[in-house]
């Protein structure tokens, strides 16, 4: 019912409430969070690029269809000077930026990557501590070789002359040289020989190496053993193998030929069979 001319107008009393308050980060705080992210991004992309080269079938499968390879972040822009903002007096840092090509300058930083979530069934099988743990043991691997039938007199001294061995083959062969050796402990009679390398690009080229000169470097063809290297193996893994010679040799010795050769951890028919020794 509009007012009379006797009647007053009602004023206008609810009063809006202020806008909330913005909060700020200084520039030199959120540039850590970025290189904090950025440094988190490459370790889960190693990790998972170790899981799916080195890791258990199941493990791989898994893997491959819950975590997605993250993208890596562009390169952090300078700070942009206050004069382009709202400044307000009792901001304890650099205030956000208000105008339309600021915005879009903020938003140039993609979100790495999106994980594709897996659906119930998937999480109750899933056990994220025994993948992480699993992770870092295929980490620890990828950078290890393993000598087997090496000479092993297991003295104080043998990890010594081991390396010596070692890096005078490497550096006679131009090959990457093995940053520390040690024996596994065990009760063999020759101690399994781990190499440690400073990367995998470094292990695979010595182990490469090796196999080409195992029958022509006389440090190696002296050795009456016979020495031959592997990359460090997961449990899983070392079952494979032991079960991939066993069955290599039975077939070879009923043959009397090389019928079939190890490739890895597995087995494969060999081309050129010689005579079986």
């Amino acid at each position: 019912m509009p007012p009379t001319a006797t009647q007053p107008k009602r004023k206008f009393s609810e009063v809006l409430a202020p806008d909330p308050p913005r909060e700020f980060v200084a520039y030199a705080d959120f540039k850590i969070l970025v290189d904090h992210v950025k440094r988190l991004t490459e370790a889960l992309n190693q990790i998972r690029c170790g899981i799916l080269e080195d890791g258990s079938s199941k493990l791989i499968a898994k893997v491959a269809a819950t975590v997605e390879q993250l993208t890596e972040m562009p390169e952090f822009g300078s700070p942009v000077t206050a004069t382009a903002f709202d400044v307000f007096s009792d901001a304890p840092s650099t205030p956000a930026p208000r105008s339309t090509e600021t915005r879009r300058t903020a938003t140039r930083f993609p979100i790495a990557a999106r994980c594709a979530y897996p659906d119930q069934a998937q999480l109750n099988v899933l056990d994220p501590s025994l993948i992480a743990r699993h992770a870092v043991t295929l980490l620890e691997k990828s950078t290890r070789a393993v000598l087997e039938r090496l000479p092993d007199d297991k003295t104080p001294a043998q990890d010594e002359k081991d390396f010596k061995l070692l890096t005078d083959l490497a550096n006679g062969n131009s090959l990457p040289a093995p940053t520390k050796v040690h024996r596994h402990p065990c009760s063999s009679r020759f101690r399994p020989l781990k190499l440690q390398f400073n990367n995998k690009q470094d292990r695979d080229a010595f182990i490469k190496g090796f196999n080409k000169i195992r029958h022509s470097d006389a440090a190696i063809t002296d050795i009456a053993t016979k020495p031959r290297i592997r990359r460090d193996l997961t449990m899983p893994e070392l079952e494979t193998l032991r079960a991939s010679r066993k069955f290599v040799y039975d077939e070879n010795k009923k043959a009397g030929v090389t019928k079939f050769i190890m490739s890895d951890i597995n087995y494969k028919v060999n081309e050129k069979p010689r005579p079986f020794q």
